[in-house]
This record gives structure tokens, C-alpha cells and sequence, in this order.
């Protein structure tokens, strides 16, 4: 982890200057250069020699905030130009009742389906995952304080992957096209749970400098919500724009600057999320790493079959873009999509030394315009 020159927290007087440098990102304005992260390395997935189901827990405060103070005081406020954000939540589809195991180095969500009205009469406050993640919020903030951390919204599924994690893909393929009327209403019910929990979540979590923090590292303009739509790959446009985009709208209109994490298998719905007001975007480019982490391998469109589609976006909005890259392709990044100050790189590289030199050479004078 690159250690960031010295602002630790947001109490030193620089950080308003990287506030300042997101607020142009998110406007889609200029800068000298694109914002970056490198996150290291391509690794595979980790095992997990014994699997479980993850269970509600409650935040033991004071462990928690030594290692949030140890972890800044250590490598700061900032990873490259995005900040160390701090989140205090869990997968979101045990909000649905999703039992979450983890298992081959990740959490997988198990499907709860049990009937078409079996939301109808859901309430968030009779949810213990819900309840101790309200409590261990407050706990957080209140242990460390509102005006020293950059804490973070969740990262939520949106509406179409905690239907898909609900009915599993298959189901929510079969019921939108064999049971219509009751998949709308059953994905209305969803998205109604997701907003109540994003919304009183977010309510908890301090502002600063105007505005909030998402879970991708960068402060917005206002309150804020991240979301997944993983699954829309699944679907042609006219079924998404019928079953999923509005609640979608929904979903960002209870937020000032909501922000999207989609695949590049999903490219037929970009117009669609384009034209949500205020709705930021974070796309993934898709690889797979050989198990001896040796090797990556591309899956899907690349960013060169991807260029014609970004800059579309690039017209009317800001543009994260997380992949695999190396200096080929971070310069057919800069050189297409420009203006850069509305372009945000989140890396996977071989070479991490090697491509933030690259980023500070000449050519890209004073890396992203934030001062150390």
C-alpha cells in the first residue's frame, strides 16, 4: 500500500485539496491528470480450508477503533488519490434473509424464496442483521469520532442482483419471463427494503466538507449510496428497462450522488445508467487469474472494444474504470477518454512501483494535481 505523504486524517488541512480534486471528478471537469489507484497485484480468489455461514456480531469497539488508528497512522488518509475509506456493514442480501456462507475465499449469498408475498409484510426492524448494524454504526462513529475518518457508505446489491441472490439467476430469469406480474411486484418490494436500510444507514455517517464517502474511495457532493447491478448482463435492454431500470432510478433518487458498480458484459444497458441525473459510474473490465496467480486472462470485452462505449459516457459524466492494466493500456485510457479530471483509474497492475512512476513521468506532470 502506497503510503500517502503524510495526511493522515481528515482533520489535516490538506485533505480539503484532494475534497476539492473528487469535487471536479464527480462534476466531470479538467485536471492536469485522471485520479488513480493501485491496488496491487492480480492474485486468485483465496481458499477457505473450513466453510461457514457468517452470523450477526457485535463490533468489538475497542479492538476495532485500535485498528483503524494503527492502520492510518500507518499509511495515512489516502491510497494514491482515492481515500481509505472506513465501512461498518455486511453482505447485503442477509438483509433479504439470505443466509451468506463463505466459502472458495469469498461470501456467497443462498437463495430464501418462499413465496411471491413473502415481503409484503417485511419489516427491516424485525431484522437482527439490521438492528446490530444500525448499533455498531453508532458505536463506530461514536468511538472514533465524526470529524477524523472517512466513513463510508455500504456496498449494497441493487435491485437486480438481490432478486437474483433471492430466486437465484435462474429463478428471476424464469420469473420475469413466466410470471411477470409478480416479478415486478416482488423486485418493487425488494428495492423498497434496500432504500429504508441505505437511507437510515446513511443517516448515521458523518459528513464532511459537505458531503459524503463511498465505498469506492472517493468523497461526493452529497449524500451517497453504492450498488451492484452485477446480474443486468443477464438481460437484453427492453427486459431490463422494464424490470430493473426504474427501480434502479429509485434507488438513486433517494441519494444526491449515487454510484454504480457494473460489468463491461453488461455494455447493452450503459445508455440507460447514462441517463440517470447524478448516478456515478465505476465499470469493471473482467479478467481470471490462473490459480498460481501467474497468469491473467481476459474475460469479456477489453478496454480497446470498450473505447466507442466509455466515451459515450465520458459526454455526460465521470468514469471509474477497475481492471487489470498495464502502461498500453493506461495510455489508450488517457489518450481516449479525456477531459482526465473526470476519470478515476482503479488498478490491478504487475509492476505497482513501476506504474506510479509511469504515472508521474513528465507526460502526466504532478501525478493527479493532489498535493502531498
Amino acid at each position: 500500500m502506497k503510503k500517502n505523504d503524510g495526511i493522515r486524517d481528515l482533520t489535516d488541512a490538506k485533505a480539503a485539496a484532494v475534497v476539492e480534486r473528487h469535487r471536479v471528478y464527480w462534476e466531470n471537469g479538467d485536471a492536469p491528470a485522471a485520479l488513480f489507484r493501485v491496488i496491487g497485484q492480480p492474485s486468485p480468489l483465496a481458499d477457505t480450508p473450513r466453510p461457514f455461514y457468517l452470523q450477526p456480531e457485535s463490533l468489538d469497539v475497542e479492538r476495532w477503533r485500535e485498528t483503524v488508528e494503527r492502520g492510518y497512522d500507518a499509511h495515512g488518509l489516502l491510497y494514491d488519490d482515492l481515500f481509505r475509506s472506513l465501512a461498518v456493514g455486511f453482505p447485503s442480501e442477509a438483509l433479504a434473509g439470505c443466509r451468506i456462507r463463505v466459502s472458495g475465499g469469498t461470501h456467497w449469498a443462498e437463495p430464501c424464496f418462499t413465496s411471491w408475498d413473502q415481503y409484503d409484510h417485511f419489516r427491516l426492524a424485525d431484522s437482527p442483521w439490521f438492528r446490530l448494524w444500525m448499533e455498531n454504526t453508532k458505536r463506530a462513529v461514536d468511538a472514533l469520532g465524526p470529524h477524523r475518518y472517512p466513513f463510508c457508505c455500504c456496498f449494497y446489491r441493487g435491485p437486480v442482483d438481490l432478486a437474483s441472490a433471492v430466486l437465484t439467476a435462474t429463478g428471476l430469469l424464469e420469473a420475469v419471463l413466466d410470471r411477470p406480474r409478480e416479478a415486478h411486484h416482488f423486485i418493487g418490494r425488494l428495492t423498497d427494503i434496500l432504500i429504508e436500510a441505505a437511507t437510515t444507514h446513511a443517516s448515521l455517517l458523518p459528513a464532511f466538507k459537505g458531503g459524503k464517502f463511498n465505498s469506492y474511495g472517493t468523497w461526493t457532493p452529497g449524500t451517497t449510496v453504492t450498488f451492484s447491478v452485477d446480474n443486468a448482463c443477464l438481460f437484453n435492454p427492453r427486459l431490463y428497462e422494464e424490470f430493473f431500470l426504474p427501480h434502479d432510478l429509485r434507488l438513486c433518487q433517494a441519494f444526491e450522488r449515487p454510484f454504480a458498480h457494473l460489468h463491461a458484459s453488461a455494455r447493452q444497458h450503459f445508455r440507460g445508467w447514462t441517463e440517470i441525473p447524478h448516478l456515478g459510474l465505476q465499470c469493471v473490465i473482467d479478467d481470471a487469474v490462473t490459480p498460481d496467480g501467474r497468469k491473467v486472462i481476459p474475460i469479456g470485452p477489453q478496454l480497446h472494444e470498450l473505447v466507442a462505449d466509455f466515451q459515450a459516457i465520458r459526454k455526460k459524466k465521470s468514469l471509474m474504470l477497475y481492471g487489470y492494466w498495464d502502461e498500453a493500456t493506461i495510455e489508450l485510457a488517457l489518450a481516449e477518454l479525456s477531459p482526465a479530471g473526470g476519470l478515476a483509474l482503479d488498478m490491478r497492475v504487475a509492476d505497482p512501483e513501476g506504474i506510479r512512476r509511469h504515472l508521474a513521468r513528465d507526460s502526466h506532470p504532478g501525478g493527479t494535481g493532489i498535493p502531498g
